[in-house]
């Protein structure tokens, strides 16, 4: 790997010249060659078009795309002569900044600041074969216009013709009827009909239109049934063999089609849904699959003593017998919480081993897509070369990029990144893809060591010398890591650094919330820094949830603040949420409800609450995740029933529901307080506080 200043191409010289070799595809690659290397010097004069008759002090750089290479580039070596061949133009962009950066290592004619580590040997004669030949890690660095082609990387909106399941929206609004699926009879406009003759000719001259017959570009397509369960069952698709659960067969059908149509392009379905029992036949040598590593363990090591990883080769080596390209939807990130910093390099290197030993080729690395995550950039470069080649030695790219894109704050940045990747490597822990500040804090974020780095962060953001490239890349960290900062305020309340002040009367928020509220309300400045999470994750909504802490105060009249609750019946994580004071944020059932997954009965004593208190409770309703307030409150003293509150009809359009019950207290020591679940399938209860109050 050539990532140090030594591993340079060493050739001194007057200047270059560049040559190619004589097909079109050659000359078009040293032509941009020429025009990438003269926008980084300011001296032209250097950089010229091959001539036998002038030049001759001149080193010369030679340019070929060769598609019969047997490796993904070559490098040739002479004294006076540097040779790069290619497969595919695909890597003409990458190769070519590649060469700059690795020239300007020793020529200050060309500056190259701005652009990433070289990681092409250019100072001997070798050949390199890319160990996935489709390789996109999903972050916002590598959505940026340009920088998948600068990174060596593949994109979702450069190389897909059609993505996921957005067949409908191909479709005109006056396509015959025959192009949708018949379930029980009917004509059904939620899926297709695959056999459908109507269907074919709507995509074919999609491509045609849009992406011509690939001879000169090929793209790919994703030919996916909509996101349901439903199958056509027309007779041209019973034929086929598709049955009410398997709609594979037509599907199969329709992607032989295409590639039988379009040779140039590549036709690709997915093990998904109505599509995950694979077809009966070799499907062509220009389609593919996308399996999902949905169930496979993230953050450790994969092996067959792990019974989702055995499921997971059995059905791989179903598809490879039908195909050849078998590409892998991986994940690559916690899609519940996007800005706090996750560890993912030291294990996502471990698994491309595994991947790429069992023959899969080609890797869609689902992190945080379009939104800002701390460290994405880094990720994105380090992703993809561990794509290119699976033993790159993670530690040195991570140093050398840093170093190269943040010069003033490289060895702060890399301590802490590098750090956090071997502690949670160390743990050997995987990690919940759709966790919460609670499992994070157990897997993979060490509070004290994030703490230090955000403090030291903040200080380095006060020194003047900064250019303002790094300052602003610095400034976008910080903001987003003060999401972070308050999590953990919140989620240890009266510890070290926690969110509170005890009073006489109860709590009262720390001063120095509304400085971390401040800095994230800064997120304003970032055109994709709005999100901390996949969905429902809208910072401005979460910043005035602290808002309504702030001006609220202090917590008055909370007799159970931090007095034992027992949990009797139920789940016993969480519980600290009942009486800490905070109350909990209803758009995320990760931010302090308690959740019940059975009916839940808790003890509270009560000792001293003599006379006549309300007690109040609030219920997380959100049915897109299965929650919902209880059917029935049960309040008991032992096997004494004090009083029962049905819950009968109530808004389901609210976030949280309140109820408040007045009980009085003077013969009862402890209380005992039971929910029971409303009896849909997997329904849960988020409970916010249970608050016993003197008054309202």
């Amino acid at each position: 790997m050539g990532c140090s200043a030594k591993n340079h191409t060493t050739i001194n010289a007057k200047g270059f010249v560049i040559s190619h070799s004589a097909n079109n595809e050659s000359v078009e690659l040293s032509t941009l060659a020429i025009s990438i290397l003269k926008k980084h010097t300011n001296d032209h004069s250097i950089i010229q078009k091959y001539s036998d008759e002038k030049y001759r002090d001149y080193k010369r750089i030679h340019f070929e795309v060769n598609p019969d290479l047997t490796h993904d580039y070559c490098i040739t070596k002479t004294s006076n002569t540097l040779s790069i061949i290619i497969k595919s133009k695909h890597s003409a962009i990458w190769i070519i900044h590649q060469l700059t950066e690795d020239l300007s290592k020793f020529d200050s004619r060309i500056n190259a600041d701005e652009l990433l580590p070289s990681t092409v040997n250019f100072k001997k004669s070798n050949c390199n074969t890319f160990d996935f030949n489709y390789r996109d890690p999903h972050y916002s660095t590598n959505q940026i216009e340009g920088n998948s082609l600068i990174f060596g990387n593949n994109n979702v909106d450069i190389d897909w013709g059609l993505w996921g399941h957005n067949l409908s929206k191909i479709i005109p609004h006056n396509a015959d009827s025959s192009i949708y699926a018949m379930v029980n009879g009917k004509r059904n406009k939620n899926q297709f009909s695959f056999s459908s003759s109507k269907l074919i000719e709507i995509f074919d001259e999609y491509v045609r239109n849009n992406f011509g017959d690939g001879s000169s570009h090929g793209y790919h397509f994703m030919i996916m049934p909509q996101d349901n369960q439903l199958v056509c069952t027309c007779d041209d698709c019973k034929k086929l063999g598709n049955t009410e659960k398997n709609a594979t067969p037509a599907v199969s059908f329709f992607i032989k089609e295409m590639a039988n149509r379009f040779p140039h392009h590549k036709f690709f379905t997915s093990a998904y849904h109505t599509t995950q029992e694979p077809p009966k036949e070799f499907l062509g040598k220009n389609t593919g699959v996308f399996l999902s590593s949905i169930n496979l363990k993230k953050g450790v090591n994969l092996n067959k003593n792990q019974p989702e990883t055995t499921r997971f080769l059995e059905n791989l080596k179903k598809w490879k017998d039908l195909t050849e390209n078998i590409y892998l939807w991986d994940y690559s990130s916690n899609f519940d919480d996007y800005l706090t910093p996750i560890p993912v390099l030291y294990s996502l290197q471990e698994q491309l081993k595994f991947y790429n030993k069992h023959g899969i080729n080609g890797i869609f690395l689902n992190a945080s897509g379009y939104d800002y995550s701390p460290f994405d950039d880094l990720k994105t470069f380090v992703a993809g070369e561990l794509m290119k080649n699976i033993n790159s030695n993670i530690d040195t790219l991570i140093e050398v990029y840093l170093k190269k894109q943040y010069p003033k704050s490289h060895s702060l940045l890399a301590d802490y990144y590098i750090s956090l990747e071997r502690d949670f490597a160390a743990l050997k822990k995987p990690y919940n893809m759709y966790g919460g500040i609670n499992e994070i804090l157990k897997t993979y974020l060490n509070p004290d060591d994030f703490i230090v780095f955000y403090d030291k962060l903040a200080s380095k953001l006060k020194q003047t010398d900064f250019d303002e490239i790094e300052r602003k890349k610095l400034d976008k960290l910080y903001t987003a890591l003060s999401f972070t900062r308050l999590q953990i305020a919140y989620n240890h309340p009266f510890k070290k650094y926690g969110c509170v002040a005890k009073k006489k009367d109860g709590i009262s928020l720390k001063p120095e919330i509304s400085h971390f509220l401040v800095e994230l309300k800064n997120h304003f400045h970032y055109d994709n820094l709005s999100k901390y999470k996949e969905a429902s994750g809208n910072l401005n909504d979460y910043i005035h949830f602290w808002e309504e802490i702030i001006q609220q105060k202090t917590y008055q009249n909370l007799l159970l603040l931090e007095k034992p609750i027992y949990v009797l019946v139920g789940n016993i994580n969480g519980v600290k949420y009942l009486n800490n004071g905070l109350p909990a944020y209803e758009n995320d059932y990760h931010h302090g409800w308690h959740i019940s997954y059975t009916n839940t009965k808790f003890k509270c004593h009560t000792e001293g609450f003599n006379g006549k208190k309300i007690i109040e409770l609030r219920f997380l309703n959100n049915n897109r995740h299965g929650f919902y307030p209880p059917s029935q409150i049960n309040f008991t003293d032992g096997e004494e029933k004090i009083r029962t509150i049905s819950i009968g009809n109530y808004d389901t359009n609210i976030n949280s529901l309140i109820v408040r019950v007045e009980l009085d207290f003077t013969e009862h020591t402890s209380i005992e307080i039971e929910f029971i679940r409303r009896p849909y399938s997997k329904s849960m209860v988020g409970c916010d506080e249970i608050r016993i109050l003197n008054e309202l």
